[in-house]
């Protein structure tokens, strides 16, 4: 029987062709999207998955009282205070931020990021080493176990095991390559190397260097001590191995008691809660403050997967819409099988089968659209730090099929149960039994899907008016023909000297950040004769830098060429925050800084110019400028040169003169900027390719029904022509039910999108104007491709000869 229903969904398949391709190519577009998102969760759920001990191994991590959101890390001395007073807990360990800087043996460097750990770190985690004993390779003081590229730039071919390294830190960490003066930390030695595996893991380290190095640190001032510091949770991250039989909510019970107890009493952190996440559910997750990985978070799949799911809805709804018009022309077939002694139930699973055949055939052509799509998503501009690989594997096969099994489920139940309930004596008689409630239903569906459509349209053109407006904007400073070049803890001024001589270079500064790339330090100022402070962002940079990104200097003068942080220039906010009309009145005044510990003097005010990044939701507010050489991470360099790869070589070149050891790390500032939008245009091609799936799928179901529509009335049409009918009349006549419905999805969606789009340009700061201007051009051109939809139907069906459509039968 299964083989019979097989080769008769076949038949009616090739029988109906137009029907079959909308429904196939419909099924086909949303599938692909599906199936795009289940590969990316099954990609990022991959991640962490080689632990043996996976299911028993959890985070611990911090709601600090003080804070909006939890912070993935957590107090230093957290993980001995649970591995000695909680029975439930059956190790523990810490990774300690810090180690970060030069690596060097005989005549070989490397530069190394990572964390200090202890033994208990192989005891919970399975990373392999491909040389050394895991059992005791971070027990001694200055040990280090480093990862297999590092130990190649370092040692070759040449066993390193035993070998010493002299380390120098420069305050370099996974998160920031902003570089401090190096410091001498000593000789380590090499107790392991990590196995060359691509384990894919939230955790990312060159090097894992034994807790038992710290208490030699501390005793020499070089880094701050916070073995003892619960009140500081940003340095530490803390996993657990629990007990068998232990589950979340036993060990959540079980901190917050210790959450109490230490900081009972504590003004800021009072209130705070430590709390588990499961190794397993760390990849996606939630978004936390601190967080080592860079993966994309779990409320982004949510609204990918509702996306997804929308647009799995409308195919369905047209294949079940086209597959119940279409039921006139087998409702005899339905009718003459159950005269026949077939049940209902064989007639559902013929429909089903038949869905099933439709759905497989859906999914070879679904596979070739998702090769197009994961091309499309692993060039977007963002992958470069959420690191999707995307690579097809058994589970991913599986899934594929499950869902293909699923959907031809959920597309042809209804159907199925529809048109076996057909009555055969009705139906042998020539009653049409798909007359009850059609027309509501139908009608119903195609609003639906063009209210969905529009919105996507509109929110498309939004998105990318929004995009255009970033980059064409003005931020109040020049950044073309800037160069930005990482100091790397080198001095300011002999980097400067260096590049002066390189021909094509018009002007250097130095400063500690650049505006307009998210970071940004503080600072408050407080009027003599006043009590509110006023927090203002804190900019150390040279005497060129107001020059060279053609800052206005608006009253006063610019900042002294000799380093000096006791004379400041403002921004125009600063001095309109103080209550100064003309600007230049705050030229020469005196204010208290950081709560009155120093005193500044102003002594020039600039234009405004934009601070954070333009999607932020933080207006640029005052703005505090000094000369502070020893806080400079980076430096400016002014092009002339039309020659961009020549001038790259002689800088390199220049730069060897300073720092032989280290690479040149450039970037244009202008490229920079542009960067940082280029994830709002990752999102317009998001949203865009989701308005067109969802007016495709929309575009199919209408001309299914233009299909249907027209056919069921060729008779009509042939009498309405030999009575005198022209074509314009006939095409109003077939065209005027379809358009009243795109007017009625008009209707509905134009305020939707109105108010939706409003809702999240609120949030930001510099946006696009948005009006009924956009909704209007959304619509006609919704009106428009729902026109050219069911036109040539239409005009099909009116230009045919009368004589031969009252011949059919």
């Amino acid at each position: 029987m299964i083989k019979n229903y097989l080769k008769i969904g076949i038949r009616n398949i090739l029988k109906y062709k137009a029907f079959s391709f909308i429904n196939v190519f419909g099924l086909a577009v949303a599938m692909s999207v599906s199936m795009l998102i289940i590969l990316m969760l099954i990609n990022q759920k991959s991640y962490d998955q080689f632990h043996e001990k996976k299911d028993s191994i959890y985070r611990v991590n911090i709601d600090p009282a003080n804070h909006k959101r939890p912070y993935a890390s957590g107090p230093a001395p957290l993980a001995e205070t649970l591995r000695t007073d909680y029975p439930i807990i059956k190790e523990a360990t810490h990774l300690l931020k810090g180690f970060g800087g030069d690596a060097v043996h005989n005549n070989s460097f490397s530069e190394m990021r990572g964390y200090f750990t202890d033994n208990a770190f192989f005891e919970i985690f399975s990373f392999e080493l491909e040389k050394g004993d895991r059992a005791n390779a971070l027990t001694k003081p200055n040990t280090m176990v480093l990862s297999h590229e590092v130990t190649q730039r370092l040692f070759g071919d040449e066993d390193p095991l035993g070998k010493i390294v002299d380390f120098a830190d420069r305050g370099i960490d996974m998160f920031t390559d902003e570089a401090k003066a190096p410091t001498d930390w000593g000789t380590y030695t090499v107790t392991g190397v990590l196995a060359d595996k691509d384990y894919k893991t939230h955790l990312e380290f060159d090097v894992l260097v034994s807790t038992a190095s710290l208490k030699q640190l501390y005793q020499e001032g070089k880094m701050y001590d916070a073995s003892e510091n619960w009140g500081d949770y940003s340095r530490c991250y803390t996993y657990v191995l629990a007990e068998d039989n232990v589950d979340e909510k036993e060990l959540n019970s079980a901190l917050a008691n210790l959450a109490d107890e230490k900081y009972k009493g504590d003004a800021n952190l009072e209130g705070s809660k430590f709390m588990v996440q499961a190794l397993t559910k760390l990849t996606p997750g939630p978004v936390l403050g601190n967080d080592p990985s860079s993966n994309l978070p779990m409320f982004a799949y949510y609204i990918l997967a509702g996306f997804a799911l929308l647009v799995m809805i409308l195919a369905i709804l047209n294949y079940t819409q086209l597959s119940i018009a279409r039921a006139v022309t087998r409702s005899k077939e339905i009718g003459i099988r159950k005269v026949n002694g077939a049940f209902r139930k064989d007639l559902i699973v013929q429909f089903l089968s038949e869905s099933m055949v439709l759905v497989f055939l859906a999914l070879i052509v679904a596979g070739f659209f998702l090769i197009f799509m994961r091309w499309a998503l692993l060039n977007l501009w963002m992958n470069q730090f959420l690191g999707f690989e995307l690579v097809p594997n058994t589970t991913v096969y599986i899934a594929f099929i499950s869902f293909t099994f699923f959907t031809g489920l959920i597309a042809g139940i209804f159907p199925a149960l529809r048109l076996s309930g057909y009555r055969p004596v009705r139906i042998l008689k020539g009653a049409d039994e798909t007359k009850r409630g059609r027309l509501g239903m139908r009608k119903t569906l195609t609003v639906t899907q063009f209210v969905f459509s529009l919105f996507f349209i509109v929110t498309a053109i939004v998105v990318y008016n929004q995009f255009r407006h970033y980059m064409d904007y003005e931020y109040g400073f020049n950044a073309e023909n800037i160069i930005n070049i990482n100091l790397q803890s080198n001095d300011y001024k002999l980097v400067k000297e260096a590049f002066h001589s390189v021909p094509g270079v018009s002007g250097i500064a130095g400063t500690a950040y650049y505006p307009g790339t998210g970071r940004n330090d503080n600072t408050t100022l407080t009027k003599p004769g006043t009590e509110e402070p006023i927090e203002a962002i804190d900019l150390r940079a040279d005497e060129n830098f107001i020059e060279l990104l053609d800052i206005g200097l608006i009253a006063g003068r610019n900042l002294p060429a000799s380093e000096s942080n006791s004379f400041v220039v403002v921004n125009k906010t600063t001095a309109q925050t103080f209550g100064y009309e003309n600007p230049g009145d705050i030229v020469g005044e005196m204010f208290y800084e950081r709560n009155g510990d120093k005193t500044v003097e102003v002594i020039g005010v600039v234009e405004d110019f934009t601070f954070f990044l333009l999607f932020s939701s933080k207006k640029t507010g005052p703005i505090v400028l000094r000369n502070e050489p020893e806080r400079f991470n980076f430096v400016s360099l002014k092009t002339a040169s039309a020659d961009q790869d020549q001038l790259i070589a002689q800088l390199e070149e220049a730069w060897k003169t300073v720092d032989p050891i280290h690479p040149l790390k450039y970037e244009f500032y202008e490229h920079k900027l542009e960067g940082y939008n280029q994830a709002v245009f990752d999102l317009v091609a998001v949203i865009g390719f989701f308005a067109f799936l969802t007016i495709t799928i929309a575009c199919l179901g209408l001309l299914g029904m233009a299909i249907y529509t027209t056919e069921r009335r060729t008779k009509e049409i042939g009498i309405r022509k030999v009575l005198g009918a022209d074509g314009f009349m006939l095409v109003y006549l077939l065209s005027k039910e379809f358009l009243i419905l795109l007017g009625i999805a008009v209707i509905i969606a134009a305020p939707l999108s109105y108010y939706v789009n409003n809702f999240w340009l609120d949030f930001l700061v510099i946006k696009v104007s948005f009006g009924f201007g956009t909704i209007l051009l959304g619509s006609l051109l919704i009106l428009l491709l729902g026109f050219l939809t069911i036109a040539p139907q239409t005009l099909r069906v009116s230009n045919r000869n009368p004589i031969t459509s009252l011949r059919i039968e």
